[in-house]
């Protein structure tokens, strides 16, 4: 897939995660609508016969629908069973793990939430995580929502990833800006 391909999906999977929000309602909240959804993108990555039905041009629409009708009806609410149908007939079920990712994204922002990717170059432990966590925290002044990771190849220091913001304070980025001057 190009880049601008992947752009567009993107930009479609926003505007049908904005469709969704706006959903939700008394009986359904939004975060009721994310862990449906969530639930339907795992099972569907959990199972390879749904994908294969899912994705196959021989299937016909209508045949996708009751598949969906006939798994996720007692599981998820109407509104949510009506979403997966309109995907179904707007050739739109590939983009599913696109449109979970963009409700999350606007769900999170909402409510005031920032998902980061901190990668270290040591396994850290949990009292470690947490006075880093206490102080992004303070620091941003917002609830956070962190993914570790380490990579031996970064020495040693931390890498803050956000969306496509990156905050690079490793060591091997810190060498590499050494040896740019110095070759300079």
């Amino acid at each position: 897939m190009t880049k601008s391909e992947e752009n567009g999906n993107q930009i479609i999977a926003q505007r049908y995660a904005d469709a969704l929000m706006d959903c939700a309602n008394d009986g359904l909240s939004k975060n009721d609508i994310y862990n449906q959804i969530k639930d339907v993108e795992l099972s569907l990555n959990n199972s390879e016969d749904l994908q294969n039905v899912m994705s196959s041009p021989i299937v016909s629409t209508e045949e996708k629908k009751n598949v969906i009708s006939k798994i996720f009806e007692n599981n998820v609410n109407r509104t949510v069973l009506n979403f997966l149908k309109l995907l179904v007939d707007k050739n739109r079920f590939n983009i599913l793990t696109s449109i979970v990712d963009e409700y999350k994204n606007t769900l999170d922002r909402q409510n005031g939430i920032l998902e980061l990717k901190l990668t270290s170059a040591i396994d850290l432990n949990d009292e470690e995580k947490e006075n880093i966590k206490s102080k992004l925290k303070e620091i941003l002044s917002r609830e956070l929502e962190l993914e570790w990771n380490t990579d031996s190849s970064i020495i040693g220091g931390l890498v803050f990833e956000s969306g496509d913001n990156i905050v690079d304070c490793s060591l091997q980025h810190k060498l590499q800006e050494i040896q740019k001057e110095i070759t300079v």
